[in-house]
């Protein structure tokens, strides 16, 4: 029996407002702090400027005194001191100040992908549409096939989405996924890259291999590292090739004649409370074998349907469904 469902393409969901709580806290929290300190720096830094004068002008003395031989002594040890300590400090307000303008656009970045994606949901081009899903139990394969999971994991956002490109269509990571990847890879790429400049600043004995391993994981590497894990796990998982008509899946090549039926089914990922469990939903691809390679694995119910539409009509299949309504 065919199952028919009538259903918005997308829906409306006003997060743009979550904005407010990470510009307030850089606005009235971080931006007055780091002026205070800037400030502080400031003043700091135009008293080792003035020790230096001092100290070069006690040098060029012909004939000093003794008060002049001992505030000399004495500059000879502090200002060494303090431009090293002082130039640490401004390494230190590089890394900060970086790492803030990631997070920065870390925020913004979400939340202005989160409200394009939401007005897409309310644009008038998402009118009504009514799909029809096969039934599977009259089906050979499809009595055959599972319905558990292909993937262990989920989300519970859109975390994929299909593309259209030069040779067809791609399911890649959305651009919310992708920030995250960045804002990983740039926090680490920040403070690398600072830290080993420092090293070079203030440093005369050379950079051995372990010296530079340790500076490498304390600074800001393991972050550098898990944004290249994300954003390789974030490349492009399928490809479809319009015109030589065959997808790319799961380190397979399948022409369109193996492509016998689409499954979308839900799951459920519990978390460590109440709070952290979410439903996530899974669009998967059955061959002419009963062979399943998943497609889209996402929370966002309502993206899924709607690609599940557009490819179920570019490889012309039917899609099984089992209480995805």
């Amino acid at each position: 029996m065919h199952k028919k469902y009538s259903m918005k393409k997308l829906s409306y969901k006003s997060s743009w407002l979550f904005l407010l709580i990470p510009l307030g806290i850089v606005f009235f929290v971080l931006v007055p702090e780091f002026e205070g300190k800037y400030k502080k720096y400031a003043e700091k830094q135009l008293t080792l400027q003035k020790d230096i004068y001092k100290l070069d002008s006690l040098r060029q003395l012909q004939h000093p005194t003794s008060k002049d031989k001992h505030l000399l002594k004495k500059l000879e040890i502090t200002v060494p001191i303090h431009t090293k300590v002082y130039g640490k400090e401004k390494f230190l307000y590089f890394k900060t100040g970086g790492m803030l303008l990631v997070l920065a656009f870390m925020g913004i970045g979400m939340v202005t992908t989160s409200y394009i994606s939401n007005r897409n949901k309310t644009s008038s081009k998402n009118k009504q549409v009514n799909f029809t899903f096969d039934d599977y139990t009259n089906d050979v394969i499809g009595e055959q096939i599972s319905w558990e999971a292909v993937e262990s994991s989920g989300s519970n956002f859109a975390s994929e989405t299909f593309k259209k490109t030069p040779k067809g269509y791609k399911i890649t990571s959305s651009s919310f996924t992708k920030i995250f990847a960045w804002s990983f890879l740039l926090i680490g790429l920040n403070y690398v890259v600072f830290s080993f400049y420092e090293y070079y600043q203030f440093n005369t004995s050379p950079l051995t291999f372990m010296k530079g391993g340790k500076l490498f994981f304390t600074s800001g590497g393991p972050f550098l590292l898990i944004g290249c894990f994300l954003a390789l796990l974030f490349s492009p998982k399928v490809h479809i090739h319009t015109r030589k008509r065959k997808i790319i899946v799961g380190g397979e090549i399948l022409p369109f004649q193996q492509v016998y039926a689409l499954q979308v089914l839900q799951k459920f990922t519990e978390g460590s409370s109440s709070s952290g469990s979410y439903f996530s939903y899974e669009l998967n691809l059955v061959t002419n074998k009963g062979d399943r390679f998943n497609l889209l694995n996402h929370g966002d119910k309502q993206y899924l349907l709607s690609d599940m539409i557009k490819i179920s009509k570019l490889l012309n299949v039917p899609v099984w469904n089992a209480g995805v309504v």
